[in-house]
Parts: C-alpha cells; sequence; structure tokens
C-alpha cells in the first residue's frame, strides 16, 4: 500500500542525512480497553514493517542502523516491559529500570494527550459553526488522515468547501461496543472506524469521509462494515495510491456534498427499516455442519466432528461457478480464500430444497493480524444481505482450542482430529513420493483414495488403530510398480495453508509441476497444530493465565507423544522425513522475520528453511493475490534464496485467472530446479534416511 511505499521512502531519507540509528521497531499490538476481547493486534503491513525495510537494503552496515525491538503494548506490564528493558540494555546499556520509568512517564503523556482529545471533540459536538456548514468525520487511520501528502490535502479541501472535518479521535468512542458485532475486530483502527460509523450514521449532523488506499488488507473488508453500519446514509469514499490526482478529488468532495442536500430534503420520509434477527453463531442442533474444502485434511475434521454425534459433509471442491456467485457479492479486493468459500457456502444454500434453517458453515474465528478472522463476519453481513437469515456459522476459536465447535466433547474433538490428521500427513506423503514414479497412471491417486476413506471411517468411530493402518498403507503404496528412475528435483509447496493443497484454487498446482518432472512435497498439516499450540502456550504466558499454561503443556506433550508413534509407523515407507518441531520452525525463519509475529510467515519460511536440509531443488511459495502475509515473505525471499545457496524460489500469486504465464513461469523455475538439482547431486539420493 502507499503508506508502506512512503515508510521505505522515510527511511531511505533518514539514512541519507547521516543518522546514527533508525528507530523502526515491530509494533505487534496496541493497548486495549477492558471490555476488548482481542489482541488489539496492527496489521500485518505495519506489524513488518522492519523486515521489509530491512530486506530492502543490501547493505550490512546500513541493515545494522536498523533498531527493531518487539512492542507489545497490549500486555504492557509483562511482554512490553521485559523486551524493550532486555533491548534498551543490549542496545545502549541502559538499566531495565530506567527504561521502565521512561515508558510508563511516556503512557501517562499519551493518556493525558488522548483525553485533550475527548474534551476538544465534546466542544465541537456541541458547538454550532452556522447554517450550511457541515460538520464530516474523516474515517481512517492517523497516517492517513493526518498527513496532507498522504491524504492529497483533503482536509483543507473540505474546509475551503465550507465543512468543518472533524477527526475521528473526537468522537466519543467508548460509547460504542463494536465487540458486540464483530467480536474479533483484532485492529484497532478498525475499532475505530466501525464506532465512529455507527456515531455518525445516529447523528442527524455528521456526515463522513472515508479515505483509505489501493490494496489496503484490512479495508477489503472494513470497507463493508461501514456501509452496513451507515445504514444507506451517504458517505465520501476515497482511495489514495500514488497515481492519484488533486483534481479528481475536488470533484468527488463538490459531488458528495451536492448529494447531502437531496438526502436532508428525505430524511423525514425515510424512517427506518425494521432488520430481521440472524441466527446465532454456532448453531448446530438439528443442523449439518458443511465443511468448505481446503484439503483432504478437512474430511478428517468432519469425520471428527461425526464422532461427537453431530452431522457434518465436506463442500465440493471449488469450481468457476463458486468465483461467479461470490463475486457477486465481493468486491474482489479481499483473500482469494474468502472469495472461494464464500462460493461454495452460496452455491449450497441457493440449491433446490435447501432448507437454511437446517444448515450450518464452519469458517473459524481468528486473533490476527492478517484478515481470515475477518472471513465470518463478512459471510454473516452477505448472508442476511440475500435473506439467509436462518444459516448459521459456527466459527469456534483457536484461543481455545475450538471449544465451540463441540462444547461438551471438546476433548474428543480435538484428539480425533489430531491423530487423523496425522494419519493424513503420512497418506499425502506417500501419494507425493509414489505418483511421480508410478508405471500405470492412476495407481497411486487410486489407493490413495481407498486409504483415505479408510482413515476418515477410523477417525469418525474413534481414531483407534490409525498407526496400523498407515503400516499398512504404507507396505501397499511400496508395492505399486514404479520407473527405477533417479530421485527427481523435490519442490516444496509451501505458503497459504487452504491454498498449498488445493487442486483448483492452486491453479493445479500440483500436477502442473509433477507434468513438468517434478516430485512435489507439502509440509505436514500438522505443523500448523504445533504451531497453534506453541502460541497457546506464549499467550498464556503474557495474560498471566496458568491454567491456559498448563492446558497447552498438556496439550503440546499429548501431540508430541502421538506423533512420534504415527512417525514411527510411517517411517519405513517414506523417503524424506520431514518432522520439524517448532523450534525448528521459528529458528529457520529468524533471520527474516520475529518469533512473534503471528501466522504463516513463521511457517511458511520455517519450513522451507528445515526442508534445504532434505536435498530439495526448488521452493515454490503460494499466495492470495494481495495476502498481506504472503507479500511479507515474498519480500524477505530473496534474502532466503542467498542465505540458502541460490536455492531457485517463485512466488506464485493467484486468484483465480487461468493465464499462459502460469506455465511459462513454473517451465523457467523448472528449468533453475532441474540444474540445480543436478549441480547438487541431488538426482542420485533417493532418501534422506
Amino acid at each position: 500500500c502507499l503508506p508502506m511505499e512512503l515508510v521505505h521512502g522515510h527511511v531511505k531519507n533518514l539514512l541519507d542525512k547521516g543518522v546514527d540509528y533508525v528507530f523502526i521497531p515491530f509494533v505487534v499490538n496496541v493497548k486495549a480497553s477492558d471490555n476488548n476481547p482481542t489482541n488489539n493486534c496492527n496489521c500485518p503491513w505495519v506489524q513488518a514493517a522492519p523486515f521489509m525495510i530491512k530486506s530492502a537494503f543490501k547493505d550490512k552496515a546500513i541493515r545494522e542502523k536498523l533498531l527493531m525491538p518487539a512492542l507489545h503494548f497490549r500486555y504492557f506490564r509483562t511482554a512490553l516491559k521485559n523486551e524493550l528493558g532486555k533491548f534498551m540494555k543490549e542496545s545502549f546499556g541502559i538499566r531495565a529500570s530506567h527504561t521502565w520509568k521512561a515508558i510508563l512517564n511516556a503512557d501517562k503523556a499519551q493518556d493525558h494527550f488522548e483525553e485533550s482529545l475527548r474534551i476538544r471533540g465534546k466542544e465541537i459536538m456541541g458547538s454550532n459553526f452556522g447554517e450550511g456548514i457541515k460538520k464530516v468525520v474523516i474515517l481512517g487511520r492517523p497516517y492517513n488522515t493526518g498527513d496532507p501528502y498522504l491524504n492529497l490535502g483533503l482536509i483543507e479541501k473540505l474546509i475551503n468547501l465550507n465543512t468543518l472535518p472533524v477527526p475521528v479521535d473526537f468522537l466519543p468512542l467508548e460509547q460504542e461496543n463494536v465487540f458486540d458485532d464483530y467480536p474479533m475486530m483484532y485492529w484497532p483502527n478498525g475499532q475505530k472506524i466501525i464506532a465512529a460509523s455507527r456515531i455518525v450514521s445516529k447523528s442527524d449532523d455528521l456526515y463522513a469521509a472515508y479515505i483509505g488506499n489501493f490494496r489496503c488488507g484490512p479495508d477489503s473488508f472494513i470497507s463493508h462494515y461501514v456501509r452496513h453500519e451507515m445504514k444507506g446514509k451517504p458517505y465520501l469514499h476515497l482511495e489514495v495510491d500514488e497515481h492519484s490526482a488533486d483534481a479528481g478529488m475536488i470533484t468527488r468532495c463538490e459531488a458528495f456534498l451536492d448529494s447531502l442536500k437531496g438526502y436532508d430534503k428525505n430524511r423525514e420520509a425515510r424512517g427506518s427499516r425494521a432488520l430481521k434477527k440472524s441466527a446465532p453463531n454456532n448453531l448446530l442442533e438439528g443442523r449439518t455442519l458443511y465443511y468448505p474444502y481446503a484439503n483432504d485434511a478437512v474430511h478428517i475434521l468432519s469425520a471428527a466432528t461425526r464422532s461427537c454425534g453431530i452431522k457434518s459433509e465436506v463442500l465440493p471442491l471449488q469450481d468457476e461457478k463458486d468465483l461467479e456467485i461470490a463475486s457477486k457479492y465481493t468486491t474482489g479486493q479481499e483473500c482469494f480464500p474468502m472469495i472461494c468459500t464464500t462460493g461454495s457456502f452460496l452455491k449450497k444454500l441457493m440449491e433446490p430444497g435447501c432448507d437454511q434453517s437446517k444448515v450450518a458453515f464452519f469458517m473459524p474465528d481468528h486473533n490476527g493480524p492478517c484478515r481470515f478472522g475477518d472471513y465470518n463476519k463478512l459471510q454473516r453481513q452477505i448472508f442476511d444481505k440475500l435473506g439467509f437469515h436462518d444459516a448459521s456459522l459456527v466459527t469456534p476459536s483457536n484461543d481455545n482450542a475450538y471449544a465451540e465447535l463441540t462444547e461438551e466433547h471438546a476433548q474428543k474433538f480435538r484428539k480425533n482430529a489430531w491423530l487423523g490428521s496425522n494419519g493424513f500427513d503420512a497418506l499425502r506423503k506417500y501419494r507425493q513420493e509414489t505418483r511421480p514414479y508410478e508405471k500405470n497412471e492412476g495407481d497411486t491417486d487410486n489407493l490413495y483414495n481407498e486409504y483415505l476413506d479408510r482413515l476418515v471411517d477410523i477417525v469418525e468411530k474413534g481414531a483407534h488403530g490409525i498407526p496400523r493402518l498407515l503400516e499398512e498403507a504404507g507396505k501397499a503404496f511400496s508395492k505399486i510398480p514404479v520407473h527405477n528412475s533417479e530421485r527427481k528435483p523435490i519442490i516444496a509447496i509451501v505458503g497459504e495453508i487452504f491454498m498449498r493443497d488445493n487442486p483448483y484454487c492452486s491453479a493445479f498446482l500440483v500436477k502442473r509441476l509433477e507434468a513438468l518432472g517434478a516430485e512435489t512435497m507439502v509440509p505436514r498439516f500438522c505443523e500448523w497444530l504445533h504451531y497453534s499450540t506453541y502460541r497457546y502456550t506464549r499467550d498464556s504466558k503474557w495474560k498471566g493465565d496458568y491454567k491456559g499454561l498448563l492446558k497447552s503443556k498438556i496439550q503440546e506433550f499429548y501431540q508430541h507423544y502421538t506423533d512420534n508413534r504415527m512417525k514411527k509407523a510411517a517411517h519405513n515407507y517414506v523417503k524424506l522425513h520431514d518432522y520439524f518441531n517448532v523450534n525448528d520452525l521459528i529458528k529457520g525463519s529468524a533471520p527474516y522475520i520475529h518469533r512473534d509475529y503471528d501466522g504463516e510467515p513463521v511457517v511458511a519460511l520455517g519450513s522451507a528453511s528445515s526442508l534445504t536440509k532434505h536435498n530439495i531443488s526448488g521452493v515454490v511459495y503460494i499466495l492470495p493475490f494481495t495476502c498481506m502475509p504472503g507479500t511479507i515473505v515474498a519480500s524477505v525471499s530473496g534474502d532466503f534464496r542467498k542465505d540458502h545457496n541460490n536455492i531457485p524460489w517463485l512466488n506464485f500469486a493467484y486468484d483465480g485467472q487461468q493465464d499462459a504465464s502460469i506455465d511459462t513461469h513454473l517451465q523457467a523455475f523448472m528449468h533453475q530446479a532441474n540444474e540445480y538439482c543436478l549441480e547438487n547431486n541431488y538426482h542420485l539420493i533417493n532418501s534422506d534416511n
């Protein structure tokens, strides 16, 4: 986005002036009120700005000038105090006690400043500035609304048009509890924008101008929420990038103010619309729970759900029809996985004979920083807009290990899902290592589907006997007739978990690479579950939640114990043993992203780094087009390649559009991978045992 581009420019400007250091911290989150249930985290690009900027400067001397401490304002007296105290001690020899005193003084000054804004806001709200002068609240992020370059002088333009621009911080935002309808709105600026929209919507003398940026990830969802909250009241929405011009903005401002004349004349005639109440989230009684297809592990989750007495099915693999349906109700700027899953849900609801009161759709909640946690919020609004008020969304959270899904059977669900996911990882590994060499096309897929069906059946019945099944399956796969050729280049496919192993939503990437002579491997699904447990432990420490800490440690022990049983069962039947623990992932990603960045970059970079020790010949990093975490990984991928023997790396951004350039890019990449494989003699190595 434009603000992130300008941050790069700001840093370059300071370095050109000869400064000794540039303080550009990893600002993870901000302070929050007592009723805020979220991590209150900044957006991925704000968080990761120091890492992307560091990667942009190749000179080691310049990189050493960048000061990048992790700042956890949400956990003020634990993580922030410890991290910043340690950083200042190591960097400048300042005692931790002195740093803490400075933090407290700064916090007090900030609180005083924010209170002065609220006082000034009350004065403005209670004043009459003359007939015809309209108060226009400037919705947006402070780095946009307060910077005349970034907002193209919007404030001055509005003043010249006889309006009074009002900052969001002047409003009594604390009076609006946005968590009633947006329970996990974890972006602080998003909370403010939604609260301000509600205030403007209810006020007769307030209007709004909403300024954002092209490619702003949070805005791709928040813009929907603002439209919803304004309830038909007109507002100005401006999207600025480096190509925006003054003249067009003035015209739009004038047109907006003209439109308000008609709105004010007809205000009384419109009245208020009665809104039908939606079915509550997590309503399962008498319903079938539908999972959107992501990969075959979803069949395991559905079976684990059925093992708890809940009807459950997996929706079909997405296709063009899903995207066509979803495109009518989304802007195209949202995440590609959100568009795909929305299309799957709507296609089901639009089926002839579908009783919306008997269906529920699985779409988990999430505590940030990426947009995933907002999928179910926007999907709820789309359902309601189309009249599907009785359809329910099931939105369990990783924060409590998805307990909402099956409250009375939460432990049983987690156990069966975990064991089944381990089994799925092994079966997928058998298929990945066998199919590129099979003599009879289809043998591998047929056997894989047979054992996947048996695994699903076992999970549904309690998940007993999975190690025996894996041994039997391993022996069966080893008997498939294969060409006794040299080992093909092994290509690791890492990245967005919904896309990397979803045939349609990855442009059939695995099959395309295999057709070009590759053996592919997708990291284990269980890596994500291990990583989630690590975050559960860490967050419990920060929160002082000792009960949660104990539960996370028990969960971690059980995962490692059962993981080892599964590995032992499959060990003799796989060649590449990609069993990495969380410490491996964090260590491997540490040169490129901080361990406290929550999400896919740590897992993707850590997996890729670990796999380079196992004779792979290339990495394809798949990301949805405009994916924020994906952009972070892509921005540091040059450093990754340099640090790993210049291994071939392809950033593969996809949004459902097929074109000839995909094959061209993959062919060029595979040419590099083949050369890399031969140069390192990996074609002669048949196993990493």
